[in-house]
């Protein structure tokens, strides 16, 4: 049971940071495109990026919600709560 808590953390941690890192990537890329184009354009650009890449995002928060454990003191008292109901 510790090892599928484990790995259930492991993978809430991973799709949170992907899901941050794709936040943070559309204004990445509009400071690049500061450079390399006009403002104009480098603003609808990180525009354009940010309508494209924060829905992914947002389905990444949901899908990470669902792995979500949480902190040991809790499971504790939930096991324990679960044994004494059944008896045990």
């Amino acid at each position: 049971m510790q090892s599928e808590t484990q790995k259930k953390a492991a993978v809430g941690a991973f799709l949170n940071r992907s899901a941050l890192f794709l936040l943070m990537l559309p204004v990445a890329f509009f400071l690049w495109a500061l450079h390399a184009y006009p403002p104009h354009e480098a603003c609808w650009l990180g525009v354009a990026s940010a309508i494209y890449v924060w829905p992914v995002a947002g389905i990444l928060f949901v899908v990470a919600a669902g792995f979500h454990v949480g902190s040991t003191s809790r499971r504790l008292a939930t096991a324990g709560e679960l044994r004494k109901a059944h008896g045990h």
